[in-house]
């Protein structure tokens, strides 16, 4: 029985451990980027040794590459969430619309991973390749619903890949632009901001999609959009060992 228990408890302190090491490294990669980010800065904030490091992870770009690993699993989940939270009968273009604002949405919310896709560009093309890596899953899942308006009509002057890097674009400029964002809004918030900018593209694609301004939502924080869904794993491993 003890030596079970102490097996337990080893396994809960190595995975304790490699989350706090996700957790530091996410957060400096987002915020520094990748290339000035040393395995040394993720140990100190981390607050574990440069060993453990190399025994857990081997080097700076496995870290990097299972947080891009883990964001894409909760992407993933997040989409299948939002699809089922979808209203039944919905048009495949309010459909769609759903779907592109409320990823907009979360991903304003949580900037981290456009960040990290906004310093990959800047880096090796290993990073911006590997961080591009599409789940099939959710391509299917848009390509889908845009073949369906295109049939009825709606978004034709837009394929896949367009309406993506419309997306894209909105994303990054309202976390890496934000001084810019924030000059026709003096005074007002980084948050006032975002949401004019989600509002923005909220109009863009309603026009494209014949979606009436009643059935825009209009909401008072970008927040209020997010589902509460899982957050990728060692995010939410996190809020575990904080609730402990």
């Amino acid at each position: 029985m003890t030596e079970k228990r102490t097996g337990r408890q080893s396994a809960k302190v190595a995975e304790e451990t490699r989350t706090k090491i996700l957790i530091a490294a996410a957060d400096l990669f987002a915020s520094k980027g990748y290339a000035v980010v040393s395995l040394r800065a993720i140990s100190e904030q981390a607050g574990v040794s440069h060993t453990l490091i190399r025994h857990h992870f081997g080097s700076k770009l496995q870290i990097w590459q299972h947080i891009c690993d883990c964001m894409h699993q909760q992407f993933l989940a997040y989409v299948n969430l939002l699809v089922a939270e979808q209203k039944h009968g919905l048009s495949c273009r309010h459909q769609l619309f759903d779907l592109l604002i409320k990823i907009l949405a979360a991903l304003q919310v949580d900037p981290q991973p456009v960040r990290l896709l906004n310093d990959a560009v800047n880096n090796e093309q290993e990073l911006f390749e590997y961080f591009l890596e599409e789940d099939d899953q959710v391509r299917k899942i848009l390509e889908d619903l845009v073949i369906e308006c295109h049939k009825q009509g709606y978004v034709k002057h837009f394929n896949i890949g367009e309406l993506k890097w419309l997306l894209t674009i909105f994303a990054t400029s309202s976390s890496t632009l934000a001084p810019l964002l924030a000059k026709p809004y003096p005074g007002e918030t980084e948050e006032f901001c975002q949401l004019k900018s989600w509002q923005m593209f909220s109009r863009l694609l309603a026009s494209q999609l014949d979606i009436d301004e009643k059935d825009i939502p209009k909401p008072e924080r970008l927040s209020d959009l997010v589902i509460d869904g899982s957050p990728c794993p060692f995010k939410a491993q996190r809020q575990a060992m904080e609730m402990a």
